[in-house]
């Protein structure tokens, strides 16, 4: 049964859905700037399963990848400039994949043009674009179009619970850890990824998920005004000691393979005073909270709370034992309205296009949202990470309206 609700999840979320619903009289018509890899799973399959959106049009910077992209996903209209797509007057919405250089013009250009905007994190290059961009008067104006940064894992249940099980635990926050890795074979050396004025970086990519939770790879600590440390670790590089039992040198081509996780430490609590025999022992608490592939969860995920007790007779630890539970959620609790609109087998990106249908139309959707200060104080913190690493924040762009 487990081995068939996985498959279940797998075909419907990433490959097709069940049915393919009649779509909406007024369904969001949204263009795809950018025949990017990464739309076919964050937009186009999404898309099929949504009565309320139609992915109509594609524009690339090369016309035949254009034509190929749109044959192979049945996208019936091919611009031929990314100028052309925006001022379509049948296109509502817009999802920009683009390099992250390009996010700021296009964002705004879409915008000015009267387009909703679903757009590839990282939102911009820097935190001045971000500023620029969220603050724009044709961002911030009365009934202005939606502009949402696409950090896709926080619209899932899986992550809500792993949240909601950090604001019941007892006691304050003492670390926090993030790690996810992207194995080196899937990408080639010329990768936008890798190219400075394309605003790349591991920390414009991969770990700025850890980041919203230098340079192929990054690990950081952060201290927060309370005195929380958090830690990060993104990886676009890393090869070898996998499996583990083989000598590195063995395996130096083979991608490292490690689950994307956040993880919660909580200071030790303590949660009774007792008295043996004229002795005053302490019963302390430590709480961890990981959640496990919270970036994929509809393949597989896991939330563990582990609670590590001690006794102590004064400074001495005369006992101590651990209880661990653990916790899935691929839709909200049974209990819970959203729960009847959401399936277990929505993937992020499903969960994601649902909300922003919604605020497109005004609906109530399930309150998760990604505001403008976020994406903005996200861009702000890799900037102050890429000048603690004594490197250069990415280029700004020139482009204004």
């Amino acid at each position: 049964m487990l081995l068939f609700d996985f498959l279940t999840r797998v075909y419907y979320g990433v490959v097709s859905p069940p049915t393919i619903p009649k779509k909406e009289d007024d369904a969001i018509r949204i263009g795809l700037i950018g025949a990017s890899n990464i739309a076919p799973f964050a937009v186009i399959t999404p898309a099929k399963s949504h009565p309320g959106v139609i992915v109509a049009a594609i524009a690339a910077r090369e016309s035949n990848r254009a034509r190929e992209y749109a044959q192979k996903y049945n996208i019936p209209i091919v611009h031929p400039s990314y100028e052309a797509l925006i001022d379509d007057p049948s296109i509502d919405a817009v999802y920009i994949a683009l390099p992250n250089s390009h996010h700021f013009e296009w964002s705004l250009r879409a915008v000015q043009a009267g387009k909703h905007v679903l757009l590839e994190k990282p939102c911009c290059s820097n935190a001045t674009e971000a500023k620029m961009l969220f603050n724009h008067p044709l961002v911030t104006a009365p009934n202005a179009p939606v502009l949402l940064e696409a950090f896709h894992y926080q619209f899932h249940p899986a992550w809500q619970a792993f949240l909601g099980e950090i604001r019941q635990s007892p006691g304050a926050i003492e670390s926090v850890f993030s790690q996810f890795y992207l194995p080196r074979l899937l990408l080639g050396r010329d990768d936008i990824r890798f190219h400075y004025s394309l605003a790349g970086g591991c920390l414009m990519d991969v770990a700025t998920y850890c980041i919203s939770a230098i340079d192929e790879a990054v690990v950081a600590t952060f201290v927060t005004p309370d005195s929380q440390r958090v830690r990060v670790q993104g990886d676009m590089s890393t090869a070898g000691g996998w499996p583990s039992f083989l000598p590195a040198s063995w395996t130096k081509g083979i991608p490292s393979l490690r689950w994307p996780k956040s993880e919660v430490v909580f200071k030790p609590v303590l949660v009774e005073t007792t008295d043996q025999n004229g002795v005053q022992l302490q019963h302390f608490v430590t709480r961890t909270i990981t959640i496990w592939n919270h970036m994929l969860p509809v393949l597989y995920h896991r939330i563990d709370t582990s609670d590590f007790h001690t006794l102590h007779r004064e400074e001495e630890i005369v006992k101590s034992w651990s209880e661990v539970s653990y916790k899935k959620a691929y839709n909200w609790p049974e209990a819970d309205e959203r729960a009847v609109f959401y399936k277990d087998w929505w993937s992020t990106y499903r969960c994601q296009l649902e909300e922003f249908v919604n605020r497109v139309k005004g609906r109530k959707g399930s309150g998760i949202w990604i505001d403008g200060d976020e994406s903005i104080a996200q861009m702000e913190t890799i900037d102050r990470t890429y000048e603690k690493a004594g490197l250069m924040p990415r280029p700004t762009s020139s482009f204004e309206i």
